[in-house]
């Protein structure tokens, strides 16, 4: 027997569709597929792109009474508590609980807050009056606490972003020895103005202009028998 029939009878008959290197073809073709795909989603992702590049940007407009809303868009987005009623009289409710809520222990951290809730020119009449009356130095020596119980918030009519607000404050203080509590039934009129949301104020609001007056009559005893709200929420 000559060596090339030993050869052929050593290797023996090969599958009829036999390829050589298959396992290599095999993985070249997936490589190939696989950088199909990827460069597909590479062109989708271009195009993407390339579309929020075109888009206009967004207009955000402030109307009069603090509402905000988009510039070619049918549904308005709020970029301030003022645009929503039950936001805003949070904020009030918060405001009246830190500026009329106080004690010697507590008065500056109080007054820090709602201060820092009014506009910068109400502030500084603001602080200017305390420091002309000495508020704070009676505080002290009398050693007043003041408790505010709310009973009624009011939209003033035709008026954005106005309030009235009816309460009772009560004014525990010491004279000659004895301590003594004062009743003040008062109307508080408080106009807020919208601003855009930020880290120093997230509420988007400010007091513009703040004032009270005593109420005396029938009224007064309406507001003294009222249900209270909640002036911390």
């Amino acid at each position: 027997m000559s060596s090339t029939e030993a050869t052929v009878n050593d290797i023996g008959p090969r599958p009829k569709y036999y390829e050589m290197d298959g396992a290599r073809l095999a993985n070249a073709n997936r490589a190939w597929l696989l950088a199909f795909l990827m460069a597909i989603l590479a062109v989708v992702g271009i195009g993407f792109a390339i579309m929020v590049r075109l888009k206009p940007p967004t207009v955000i407009r402030i109307g009069a009474n603090g509402e905000t809303s988009v510039l070619g868009q049918p549904s308005p987005v709020v970029s301030s508590s003022a645009g929503d009623p039950y936001l805003t009289e949070v904020f009030l409710k918060r405001f009246l609980a830190e500026y009329l809520n106080y004690s010697p222990a507590n008065v500056d951290d109080h007054w820090a807050t709602a201060l820092n809730k009014m506009t910068r020119n109400l502030r500084a009449m603001t602080i200017k009056a305390m420091s002309d009356n000495n508020v704070r130095g009676k505080i002290d020596d009398d050693q007043i606490q003041s408790v505010f119980h709310l009973r009624e918030v009011a939209p003033v009519a035709g008026e954005p972003l106005t309030f009235l607000i009816y309460g009772v404050k009560d004014v525990h203080h010491v004279t000659n020895g004895s301590e003594v509590t004062d009743h003040f039934v008062n109307e508080y009129r408080i106009r807020l103005v919208a601003d855009r949301r930020s880290d120093a104020n997230p509420d988007g609001l400010w007091v513009a202009e703040y004032s009270e007056r005593s109420i005396d009559g029938e009224r007064r005893n309406a507001i003294l028998s009222a249900s209270d709200q909640n002036s911390n929420e």
